[in-house]
């Protein structure tokens, strides 16, 4: 969708005028690669039409024009322009206050300015005093984008110098102002020019120009007034990114094996990093669309001034099975419990005027209650000094790996002896680290996330335990997915 916008700053003082931006189709309409500015200049007391008004026309990177108004007050400018530009309007006639304008300008569209210039005897009563203070007046626009993106590169920025009465200094007491970046992102931006001597109407007007690095640029101008050098503070303008690339486009989530799959409305986020073709976040607010196969999706989140943004995918129906989960895919045993999460917004291609889909998709597993299965041996019976291991599955119901977080722990242990001095066997479980271990995001089954291996040992080869003690082994599970326990028992010599 393109976007009309309409801006203007006033850069005279004590003038008015009114703008408005015009979009019909007709036949009086700019072509495309072509944007008009028109009005009427008028008498800022009686409104009536003023004649003989010269007006130029200063395009952005582009030679002046001029024209005269006639009896009507009249005036048209047309330029050949690229997506968007600018042009510098100046309004002079003698009696009345010289007056600067700057308006954007659209392709195929006509920007109606009107222009209601007042008397200099209104004013000044013929004059102003020497210079004593630097004003700035404002800059249009406030922010601008990064260079090769085909948006708006430059803002035109006026200062007023000012005599002891706050009045606007005229040209018998004109002053240079010399103009510095006195911080910025260090990608190229500059100011031009960076010497201006104050016109008519005490001020001077210069221009920012963006680089290839998005930041805040602040800008300072110095002047030489009555009372000394005068620096005034820093006036900041916002250079925003450019469109979202693709080779800077991030989608993730912090954990993706989700332990939803027999739940409903938990939340569950995921968040996306997008970056333009320089690698500057892209302007705050840039859209970024979700969808999903399975449960409920947030449909969109804005990003914020790094490039980042949230959504959440919230569990319940479709639940991820059939044609809602993940298909095999070369090989791999996705299928159900598993599915994908889409993130999409629009930037451009290598054609300014060309928009295309940045894109990305991340799998995620919704796995099930905790389940222990496929022990084997059963039992044991393990002579001195001798061991057993074992093999087990701890999955959800789908037989994939529970979440993270999840704790298996494996534990043996003998009933106490009748006589509390007699010798007593001992028995030594090795698994993980000091019998247990935890599970991290893990999205596949196999060994280390669905299969594991325990041994138990006889840990007291000095005794001679011919008929052997009872010991029991239990593999104990505890997470986010649910808790289960696996006991059998045997025998230890």
């Amino acid at each position: 969708m393109r976007k009309t916008f309409c801006g203007v700053l006033l850069v005279a003082a004590m003038g008015a005028l009114a703008v408005s931006c015009n979009n019909n189709t007709s036949s009086s309409s700019p072509q495309a690669g072509q944007g008009s500015v028109s009005g009427v200049v008028t008498d800022a007391t009686s409104s009536s039409p003023l004649a003989g008004v010269a007006v130029s026309a200063q395009p952005l990177g582009a030679g002046a024009t001029s024209a005269t108004t006639g009896a009507d007050g009249k005036y048209a400018f047309t330029f050949t322009i690229d997506s968007a530009s600018s042009v510098q309007l100046a309004f002079r006639l003698s009696g009345y206050r010289d007056t600067s304008i700057v308006v954007p300008l659209r392709s195929g569209q006509i920007t109606q300015l009107n222009v209601a210039m007042t008397r200099r005897s209104q004013i000044t009563g013929g004059g102003s005093g020497i210079a004593q203070t630097i004003a700035f007046v404002g800059a249009n626009p406030q922010e601008i984008r990064v260079k090769g993106v085909g948006q708006i590169e430059t803002s035109y920025l006026t200062w007023e110098v000012r005599d002891s009465l706050g009045l606007p200094i005229d040209l018998s007491h004109a002053i240079q102002l010399t103009f510095t970046i006195s911080n910025g992102p260090g990608g190229g931006e500059f100011l031009s020019p960076s010497v201006v001597t104050t016109n008519s109407n005490g001020q001077a007007i210069m221009t920012l120009g963006s680089g290839i690095r998005a930041g805040v640029v602040a800008v300072t101008a110095t002047g030489t007034v009555a009372t000394g050098t005068v620096t005034t503070a820093p006036v900041r303008i916002v250079i925003d990114a450019g469109f979202p690339d693709q080779t800077h486009f991030t989608f993730g989530a912090p954990v993706y094996n989700w332990p939803i799959l027999d739940q409903f409305g938990v939340h569950n986020p995921v968040s996306v990093l997008v970056g333009d073709r320089w690698s500057n976040p892209v302007a705050p607010g840039t859209a970024v669309y979700f969808s999903s196969t399975a449960g409920v999706m947030e449909a969109k989140v804005f990003t914020d001034a790094d490039g980042q943004g949230t959504a959440s995918l919230v569990s319940g129906n479709p639940t991820p099975f059939g044609t809602h989960a993940a298909p095999v895919n070369g090989g791999r045993p996705f299928g159900n419990g598993y599915h994908y999460i889409t993130a999409k917004t629009v930037g451009q291609s290598g054609s300014l005027d060309v928009s295309t889909t940045v894109t990305d998709s991340i799998l995620v597993l919704w796995s099930g209650v905790s389940i222990i299965s496929n022990f084997a041996p059963l039992t044991f019976n393990i002579p001195n000094g001798g061991s057993q291991t074992f093999n087990f599955t701890v999955a959800d119901e789908l037989a994939h790996p529970l979440s993270s977080g999840t704790t298996i722990s494996v534990l043996a242990s003998i009933p106490p002896p009748p006589d509390p001095t007699a010798p007593q066997n001992v028995v030594i479980v090795t698994f993980g680290l000091n019998g247990g271990l935890t599970l991290t995001d893990l999205l596949l089954p196999g060994p280390g996330t669905t299969q594991f291996s325990c041994r138990l040992s006889d840990g007291n080869t000095g005794l001679v335990d011919s008929l052997g003690t009872r010991t029991t082994l239990t593999v104990f599970v505890n997470g986010p997915n649910g808790q289960a326990t696996f006991t059998i028992d045997g025998l230890v010599h």
